[in-house]
């Protein structure tokens, strides 16, 4: 349904405007698929954390997820079901299970971070082969950029958030956006 509406939505800007190149097109159709796919799975996520009575940790980890996420890539699945259902259990773990964790040794959480600074800065961005990145210059930017948010998050999360609830929550949520980063890539 969202790949139909997507097509059509291809298909009248095909119509209606100057843009001809199939691989532009390509790239459009791609971008809208993206976007309604989003706003369809945090749409759904977000009523399930209404409803669980965890919306403020939600919005918490999707603040933190999305701003590294966008820059540094991750895990992709191929179908928006899967999709919703991994992002799912993401955030079931970062929005229920952070939030009970106790206290951890402060230094665990600045070693954890200083590990994750170092695996961003060295692994992003992650390669999408629907949206590969052939420019060094745009692989660089996004890999300074996708670091500069793990550094931010960190440090808002180590300085500035006081109820450990908070600081799990957000720290869990960098954490397994590392974690997919580290997976063995098979290309």
């Amino acid at each position: 349904m969202i790949n139909e509406l997507a097509y059509k939505m291809t298909s009248y800007i095909k119509k209606n405007s100057d843009i001809k190149n199939t691989d532009d097109l390509e790239k459009i159709n791609y971008s809208l698929q993206a976007i309604f796919n989003e706003l369809f799975k945090t749409a759904i996520l977000l009523l399930l954390f209404l409803i669980l009575g965890r919306v403020n940790y939600f919005l918490l980890s999707v603040m933190i997820l999305f701003s590294i996420r966008i820059f540094s890539g991750g895990y992709h699945c191929n179908t928006t079901i899967k999709c919703l259902l991994w992002s799912t259990l993401l955030f079931l773990v970062t929005c229920l299970i952070g939030p009970i964790l106790p206290k951890i040794n402060i230094s665990i959480y600045y070693i954890a971070g200083l590990l994750s600074i170092f695996i961003v800065a060295l692994k992003s961005p992650y390669p999408n082969k629907k949206r590969p990145i052939k420019n060094k210059r745009r692989k660089c930017n996004l890999k300074i950029i996708s670091t500069f948010f793990t550094i931010f998050w960190l440090y808002i999360l180590l300085f500035y958030i006081k109820d450990i609830s908070y600081l799990n929550c957000g720290f869990i949520t960098i954490v397994l956006q590392v974690i997919q980063l580290i997976q063995i890539r098979k290309e």
